[in-house]
């Protein structure tokens, strides 16, 4: 029975669903897989914020996804995704109609700057690679005849790792003052323990980084930042790391969703679905009360049991074309399979990360706990580990 996957979308989750489902072939015959993406190149996202000091390249944190494709005998098409036809289930691109027997949308999220005027035309940004480079080039432009003036907007995991970048960027240059603004009581809101955001506000602070909590963005206009609490903050630069919303395209389509995310089932299908599945950081899955929390991590694990349960299934729709019933399996070697059920590890409510300070120092949060012993190391060999699947 020939099958045609479709991966849609090549982040993280994406790219591991086409190489689990590579490796899991042999258990399908005739199965094809088809990986979509309107970049022709995967971004590690974790590196993004050295790209602004300078400790990375785009080269060096990208891979080219047509050779990776290449490697696991996939086939890689370089296309914007437009719209999708369940029913026909069809994948309409820029260019073509492209049909699929089994999908997984794997589109991930975007920037949100929950429509605070002037942010969005205002602002830089380091949620694509993209992104990261525009910020440098701009970085590099300012007037260095006088004292730079920079704010990060959202000290959440991306903001603190940008504030201890760009104090490494100016090092060497004139000198800067780095704010890093943060609405909620403290930096790293979403972990759940104060001794992290302790910990790394008294690094940061050390290092010149004015830690602004409690202070929420209400306008931006093209010389100053003007907070609900009455402030006014003059910049040079504003680099916004606050909040993500759902990939726009995500809107288009008539699915299941909670909050603007794409609902799931225990499966990873997308919910009253069983053709569609669904990975990484647009998808909402929550098990037991327990969420998946919108990381690489958790979108590498998604893949891997949506990738087994894609092949299950396909197995279960070959013994059923047989036409036998079930207690004749056992003679031909059959098995019905079960889905594999999902279940998360690094959720909402107990998060784990790499977190990157600047000056080749990190700390570990896992279980509550710090480790910052060979930290950064472990980090960047983490980056390197994946980096060599695309060389």
């Amino acid at each position: 029975m020939n099958m045609k996957v479709i991966v849609m979308g090549c982040g993280f989750g994406g790219v591991e669903v086409a190489s689990k489902l590579s490796k899991l072939r042999k258990q399908s015959k005739d199965l094809n897989i088809f990986m979509i993406d309107r970049r022709a190149r995967l971004e590690y996202q974790p590196a993004y914020p050295e790209i602004l000091s300078g400790k990375v390249t785009a080269e060096e944190i990208s891979g080219d996804l047509n050779k990776f494709a290449s490697k696991i005998n996939a086939e890689f098409i370089n296309e914007a995704v437009i719209n999708i036809d369940f029913k026909a289930k069809k994948v309409k691109t820029s260019d073509s109609e492209i049909p699929y027997d089994f999908l997984v949308i794997s589109i991930g999220a975007e920037q949100t700057f929950f429509g605070i005027p002037g942010a969005e035309e205002l602002s830089y940004s380091v949620d694509t690679l993209k992104g990261a480079i525009a910020t440098k080039k701009a970085l590099d432009n300012l007037d260095y005849s006088k004292k730079i003036r920079i704010a990060v907007i959202g000290a959440g995991l991306a903001g603190v790792e940008v504030a201890g970048e760009l104090v490494d960027y100016f090092r060497d240059r004139a000198s800067a003052k780095i704010y890093l603004v943060e609405r909620m009581p403290r930096i790293l809101p979403a972990f759940p323990t104060e001794n992290i955001s302790a910990y790394v506000s008294k690094f940061l602070s050390h290092r010149g980084v004015e830690i602004l909590t409690e202070t929420t963005v209400q306008e931006v206009n093209e010389e100053e930042i003007t907070f609900k609490e009455g402030k006014k903050l003059p910049y040079d630069l504003i680099i916004w790391t606050a909040g993500i919303r759902p990939n726009s395209l995500l809107e288009k389509l008539e699915l299941p969703k909670e909050k603007g995310w794409l609902k799931v089932d225990p499966y990873l299908r997308v919910e009253g679905m069983t053709d569609v599945f669904a990975v990484g950081d647009m998808v909402y899955f929550e098990n037991e009360g327990v969420r998946s929390g919108q990381n690489v991590e958790e979108a590498e694990r998604q893949a891997k049991v949506a990738a087994e349960n894609i092949i299950r299934t396909i197995k279960n729709l070959s013994f059923k074309k047989k036409a036998l019933p079930k207690k004749y399996y056992y003679l031909y070697g059959m098995k019905e399979e079960k889905l594999r059920r999902y279940r998360p590890k690094n959720t909402i409510q107990n998060p784990r990360a790499f977190i990157s300070l600047g000056e080749d120092k990190a700390v570990i949060y896992y279980g509550g706990m710090m480790f910052k012993a060979f930290a950064y190391r472990m980090k960047k060999f983490v980056e390197w580990r994946y980096m060599r699947r695309f060389r």
